[in-house]
């Protein structure tokens, strides 16, 4: 029989299976046969031959929506995925008022823009935003999360809510969570903002998306790491981590954006202890360092120590962090650089480079294995938040969300490489080695050999449970 898509004589990439040569096709937007190299046919046919097939990257961890509307900030930023093979996002979404009220005119804004799939993870402020969590679960299909601890103390008089954000509301919300029908998923934003704040001098410039202190163009990239040491992360982490476990929720709990050696260490000490969480970490903390970072790279938490890089990477290495997400901001030049670091905004793009870097300087400088990188880049994350196995995985029956990627294609990063709506980018100039060749969104060829070639509103919202 002839199938709608078929990658041919390529090496499949499985952490449930290993790795194997293999044909691939996809019928109606789903894997329909897995079979002997050179045996499928289809109506359009991709020769794999001498490169690996990888189920599409997840980046769990964006921020569409922020600097720009939420219906360019879809065009854009998925187009600009397909060529990092990025195939689902996870948004997190803000706001004070009702999501019930909100969330139809963001799915107006969305559905028609994305080229690939996506779902939205919500930051809920308040109680009124917790009683609102069945509806959210059993009406829109959303079932993760976010709980963010930069905002204590900060939450009523920024959001206009009903509370700073306490550990009452904190337990409320998880206790709610637990008290679901299906697996939901709580990301937690690690930071002791008592600590921080203090160390601002009491200035909390990093709950907003800029810095309200007078600017000092002399002030370099280290006063960032100064006023939000990695301590600060990490006993906010183990905080919020043995929280969740009393409640039986540990194994949903997700620690967002691990960026201290600390942290990831003491991840692994409550893993020996019997905590089942998550962790993840980001693109920007496994390849870059404080010395070589300005205000492009600014960020919270802020970029650290080459020994935090080390240390970070032998804990994706060795199962203690689990994910990769990037903490993606679609911001441009005009709004993101002012007059010196404080000064300048939070945040920038990264999702299209995620998994190139993950394969550059994981893969090809032999720090993880191939299976790992599609561990923590698509089938772990596909699971943490409620995806799989219609994401993450190369089975028959899962969506065909499918890359065909060179390992020894080098590529200098540049924003037109990349294709978004940045005039920058924290890695320009940067060469990086193994790139996707082809990109495909659930059967539809996306991307080929650096065109993007996929439509505009194909992508649609993953309603969860799977």
């Amino acid at each position: 029989m002839s199938h709608d898509l078929v990658i041919q004589n390529g090496t499949v990439v499985s952490v449930e299976n290993g790795t194997f040569e293999a044909d691939v096709a996809a019928d109606d937007g789903v894997i329909s046969a897995i079979a002997r190299p050179g045996s499928l046919d289809g109506d359009d046919v991709i020769d794999a031959s001498g490169k690996y097939v990888l189920p599409g990257a997840i980046d769990p961890h964006t921020h569409h929506g922020i600097y720009r509307g939420l219906d360019e900030d879809a065009e854009t930023e998925s187009r600009s995925d397909l060529v990092g093979g990025v195939t689902t996002i996870g948004n997190y979404f803000r706001r004070g008022d009702s999501y019930e009220d909100v969330m139809p005119g963001y799915f107006e804004e969305a559905e028609p823009n994305y080229y690939h799939d996506y779902f939205f993870s919500l930051g809920l402020l308040s109680f009124e935003h917790i009683e609102e969590i069945p509806y959210l679960v059993n009406e829109l299909g959303i079932t993760t999360f976010k709980w963010y601890m930069n905002y204590k103390y900060a939450a009523s008089e920024k959001f206009g809510v009903d509370c700073d954000m306490l550990d009452d509301y904190g337990d409320a919300f998880i206790q709610k969570l637990v008290d679901q029908d299906v697996p939901t998923t709580l990301g937690y934003h690690s930071e002791n903002v008592e600590i921080t704040n203090g160390l601002a001098g009491g200035n909390v410039y990093v709950t907003s998306e800029s810095d309200d202190t007078e600017a000092d163009p002399d002030e370099g990239y280290e006063v960032m790491v100064e006023e939000f040491p990695g301590y600060a992360e990490t006993q906010s982490m183990v905080a919020g981590a043995s929280l969740a476990k009393v409640h039986g929720y540990d194994d949903s709990f997700y620690a967002v954006h691990i960026s201290s050696a600390t942290t990831a260490d003491e991840l692994a000490s409550l893993r020996a202890a019997g905590y089942n969480h998550w962790g993840e970490t980001c693109p920007h903390y496994l390849c870059l360092t404080t010395e070589e970072c300005d205000e492009r790279m600014k960020v919270n938490p802020p970029v650290r120590s080459q020994h935090d890089q080390d240390v970070l990477w032998e804990r994706l290495a060795d199962g203690t962090i689990s994910c990769i997400g990037t903490d993606h901001c679609a911001n441009v030049s005009e709004t993101k650089f002012g007059e010196g670091i404080r000064d300048s905004a939070l945040g920038f793009p990264s999702t299209p480079v995620m998994l190139p870097l993950i394969l550059s300087e994981g893969v090809n400088e032999g720090k993880i294995s191939l299976e790992r990188a599609v561990a923590v880049t698509s089938t772990n994350t596909a699971q943490a938040w409620n995806l799989y196995p219609k994401k993450g995985t190369i089975r028959v029956g899962s969506d065909a969300d499918l890359l065909v990627v060179d390992l020894d294609e080098t590529k200098t990063v540049t924003p037109e490489l990349l294709q978004g709506a940045a005039d920058y980018s924290p890695y320009d100039g940067r060469e990086v080695t193994g790139w996707p060749t082809h990109t495909i969104v659930r059967g539809q060829l996306a991307y080929e050999a650096g065109e993007v070639v996929g439509e505009k509103g194909f992508g649609t919202h993953i309603d969860r449970p799977i």
